[in-house]
């Protein structure tokens, strides 16, 4: 008895490390996984670089400097979405690609984002299927910010793009009308989507 008595007493402590280390390791799992994603929610991001900086300004709004769609693709949601300076695998040009939310939103590219859906989401699937489809294509970032361009694209106009595609257009016609030096002309920016009443919050942070 005295010794069952002392391998408890001995045990004890690296089963109570071991449980410590399972709670924490949950705990720093995916921070997003409790969102409900649907396709074609459009998710935003208030970025830290100079181009961020750029897009805030210009932004009357400036709440966020970056969108991408999301899709459901391999089993899980995933963000489409075309911005300058985030190459990989060696890579020559800014093209669109395709990443996890977590991936989206790491803490060296996001300060703050938010997740946006339209009232009636009927075409969210269908514009999710478009912004595959320019994936596929490895559609070119669009440095001349050309809205008549579409073989090149900009991050909202990707993203407007996608659901123009599908029958609906998220911009309800608002564009910005810009008078900076070297990005004079008509956009469409972040705020030019989120700001319509015809979407709802769905998540922020």
């Amino acid at each position: 008895m005295d010794n069952k008595n002392n391998l408890k007493m001995k045990f004890s402590p690296y089963i109570f490390i071991v449980f410590v280390f399972a709670s924490c390791s949950k705990k720093q799992g995916n921070p997003f996984e409790s969102i409900e994603f649907q396709q074609g929610d459009v998710i935003f991001r208030r970025g830290m670089s100079v181009k961020s900086e750029v897009v805030l300004h210009a932004d009357s709004l400036g709440a966020y400097s970056h969108t991408g769609i999301v899709v459901f693709k391999d089993s899980i949601f995933q963000v489409v979405h075309i911005t300058p300076g985030e190459r990989e695998n060696g890579e020559t040009e800014d093209k669109i690609k395709m990443e996890s939310v977590s991936g989206f939103w790491r803490s060296d590219k996001a300060i703050s984002g938010a997740v946006y859906r339209l009232k009636d989401n009927s075409l969210g699937e269908k514009a999710a299927q478009q912004a595959l489809r320019l994936l596929q294509k490895g559609i070119l970032f669009n440095h001349n910010y050309q809205l008549n361009d579409t073989t090149e694209m900009y991050c909202t106009e990707l993203v407007w793009y996608a659901y123009k595609q599908a029958g609906e257009d998220i911009s309800f016609g608002k564009r910005s009308i810009l008078n900076v030096p070297m990005f004079e002309g008509t956009y469409i920016l972040p705020s030019d989507i989120y700001t319509n009443s015809e979407f709802v919050l769905i998540y922020k942070f």
